[in-house]
C-alpha cells in the first residue's frame, strides 16, 4: 500500500499561525487591513479560514530586508 502524504489547502487562524510561524494577531490585523485576503466559514460565515496560496502570496510580499519596504503585488 501507498502512502499519500496530504498538503493543507487551508488553515484556520491558529493553524496558520502554526505553518508560519507569525502570531495569529499579525494575522488578523493582515486580514483586517485587506493585506491578506481570508474566506468565511460557519453557519453565519464567520470563522476566517485563510488559503495555503494565499498565505504564501502575503508573506512573499513582505519585505526581504529589516526596516524594508513591502512588496507590491505585480
Amino acid at each position: 500500500m501507498t502512502a499519500i502524504t496530504l498538503t493543507a489547502v487551508s488553515y484556520d487562524l491558529a493553524g496558520a499561525a502554526g505553518a508560519t510561524g507569525i502570531s495569529e494577531r499579525t494575522i488578523r490585523d493582515a486580514i483586517a487591513s485587506g493585506d491578506l485576503v481570508a474566506n468565511y466559514v460557519g453557519s453565519k460565515a464567520t470563522k476566517p479560514i485563510l488559503r495555503a496560496v494565499e498565505l504564501d502570496a502575503w508573506i512573499a510580499s513582505l519585505p526581504t530586508t529589516r526596516g524594508g519596504q513591502r512588496k507590491r503585488p505585480t
